[in-house]
């Protein structure tokens, strides 16, 4: 009875939520820590649980009834796959919760695209920004990683800083007196600056483009860098890699490499993107703004706010993962523009994707690519077993984005923030392919 009637613990807690986690959920979410289960599920049944347990041993007796029920949840994954960071943290009674320590842990965030101006949405008017308020965002994020996270190594920042319009040359910018750029950066930095982990890594967004050139990137964000990383960035390539753990090497890409923001006009990177541009979308270069008419899905990406990684550093980027893989290393790579569309879409993804692909599964180590710019977020799991996060944007969700990802020996744990979901995704190894 304790299984099947009507009335018994089993149809209470499950029933309610058969049909919609069903529907909603893939077979392998159950399987797989790469795909885990619904949020509401699995929590609710948790709390019940654990309710109904410390109400039996008040009680002075125990039922093997719910033994059988938590180690038949167990097996689905409810108890292992939490789907929200506060919900991990209340499973595991405390940040450690007795649970063997990851080997390193880093903060998270992307897409703050901070201006000191008032709620708006973008140019096509379907997605609303919290411009001043994703500052109080991004002290939230700091917050939180100074309180239960005091010992990450680093802040991984993926991303457009601050929004083109403090340039003052479109938007809400044309009002100010005169470019709001350098204030609003020191608006961010100041809020980087009261975490307690130093270390921020960032990656070159389109919205830092519009309002810098790339030797004052370099100097404000990059310089610091450069005795750390393992091949050091500079004014002209704004990419590189570090080590944080001896076993795991992380590559920061440009994602502007090949571009028509932040070049000169003579620059071969500046003439290339042109070309790509034109090639593909000539909408953009014929001065309207009607950029995706006529233009079918898989060219849609040829636009300004979207670049390319040049030859050299695709060149690079196969040099790192060779010796990374070579060294017996794992890898993730960093960037703000995603490396594949089913992680974002076919507006927001880099344009010479398909060779960025090729390089990426031509190794065994890459477990994780880590990207913003597309701000509802994505995810997608490539053929290789690669997962690819694209972390929501905290300029378009007011309750924020942001999160704690921990690397342990055999997976990787993203704990989500405000509108960021918790994910677990396993690591690759060599026997995978």
């Amino acid at each position: 009875s304790f299984l099947l009637g009507p009335h018994s613990t089993m149809n209470r807690l499950i029933r309610p939520h058969i049909l919609p986690f069903n529907s909603a959920t893939p077979l392998r979410g159950l399987l797989y820590p790469s795909s885990p289960p619904r949020r509401g599920f699995s929590s609710y049944i948790r709390r019940k649980i654990n309710q109904k347990i410390r109400a039996k041993r008040q009680r002075g007796w125990f039922s093997p009834g719910y033994w059988l029920v938590s180690v038949g949840l167990a097996c689905l994954g409810v108890g292992v796959h939490a789907a929200a960071g506060e919900e991990v943290e209340e499973e595991r009674g405390g940040v450690n919760g007795g649970r063997k320590e990851p080997l390193f842990r880093f903060g998270v965030i992307a897409d703050v695209q901070y201006a000191d101006i008032k709620n708006g949405t973008n140019f096509g008017g379907g997605e609303f920004r919290y411009y001043r308020g994703t500052l109080d965002s991004l002290s939230s994020a700091v917050s939180y990683w100074n309180t239960h996270t005091p010992n990450i190594a680093f802040v991984a920042q993926l991303g457009d800083l601050i929004d083109g319009q403090n340039a003052g040359k479109y938007g809400e910018g044309i009002h100010f007196e005169g470019p709001q750029s350098h204030i609003a950066i020191d608006r961010v930095m100041g809020a980087f600056s009261q975490c307690v982990c130093k270390t921020v890594h960032h990656t070159i967004g389109n919205h830092e483009l519009y309002n810098f050139g790339r030797q004052a990137l370099f100097s404000q964000l990059f310089k610091d860098k450069v005795k750390e990383a393992i091949t050091p960035p500079n004014p002209e390539h704004l990419y590189y890699s570090f080590k944080p753990h001896k076993d795991w090497r992380f590559l920061v890409l440009d994602s502007y490499d090949i571009s028509i923001e932040g070049r000169d006009e003579d620059t071969p990177q500046y003439l290339a993107a042109r070309e790509l541009i034109n090639n593909n979308n000539p909408n953009v270069l014929n001065g309207g703004n009607q950029w995706f008419k006529g233009i079918p899905p898989e060219r849609q990406r040829f636009v300004p706010y979207n670049g390319a990684l040049s030859k050299r550093q695709l060149r690079w980027m196969r040099n790192e993962l060779k010796e990374a893989e070579m060294s017996g290393e794992r890898a993730v790579i960093l960037t703000h523009v995603p490396l594949h569309p089913g992680a974002s879409s076919f507006k927001t993804v880099i344009w010479n994707y398909p060779e960025v692909m090729d390089v990426l599964n031509s190794f065994n180590c890459v477990s994780l690519v880590l990207a913003g710019h597309h701000h509802p977020g994505g995810y997608l799991v490539d053929s290789t077993g690669c997962h690819h996060v694209t972390i929501q944007g905290s300029l378009t969700h007011k309750i924020g984005s942001y999160g704690v990802v921990e690397v342990y020996g055999d997976r990787i744990e993203l704990r989500g923030q405000g509108a960021l979901p918790s994910r677990i995704v396993g690591i690759k190894t060599v026997t995978d392919r």
